[in-house]
């Protein structure tokens, strides 16, 4: 598992790519469970225990339908695998830090001026996630950067309106 940790942390600093992954289901479903489990402990975090669980669930669900959709639509669904376990690893490497600072402003108050600060440190973690998405789909489709980073934007305000809109719309 380590060389696996490593191949992960490479991929989300663009120095290795999906392909360096190998094709496995069980590294594949190892990746979506520790996704899952940081996206129930983020929605905790952010929303509370309401439907905190299907949140995390919902997110794996949408992403490997726009991801693995993607694929599907350009016939690369052979690279599926190690696609998916790149997307769920490199977005759940670059959730941790974001988990922690979400703890340390949780911790200190949301209505400090130091909790605001540590709130804009989520900003670049953001883009990075954003980058870092982008170049999975454009490495996976062979297509240009301008064109994974489109995908990956949409799969985060899809992302957003599913976690966000859709649950206070369901609860109102």
């Amino acid at each position: 598992m380590q060389p696996a940790l490593r191949i992960f942390w490479d991929i989300a600093l663009w120095r290795r790519s999906p392909r360096d992954l190998p094709a496995s289901w069980t590294l594949l479903l190892a990746t979506a469970g520790g996704y899952v489990l940081l996206s129930i402990v983020q929605s905790l975090l952010i929303f509370g225990p309401t439907l905190a669980v299907e949140r995390g669930l919902a997110d794996l669900l949408l992403t490997a339908l726009v991801f693995g959709g993607c694929l599907v639509v350009r016939r690369r669904g052979n690279r599926t695998l190690q696609t998916l376990t790149a997307v769920l690893a490199t977005g759940t490497v670059i959730s941790l830090p974001m988990l922690v600072l979400m703890l340390v402003a949780q911790a200190l108050g949301t209505d400090g001026p130091l909790a605001l600060v540590i709130q804009f440190g989520l900003l670049p973690l953001q883009v990075w996630l954003l980058l870092v998405l982008g170049r999975i789909v454009r490495l996976a489709l062979d297509t240009p950067l301008l064109t994974g980073m489109a995908v990956a934007m949409t799969y985060l305000v899809l992302n957003y309106l599913l976690l966000v809109e859709l649950p206070r719309a369901v609860v109102s």
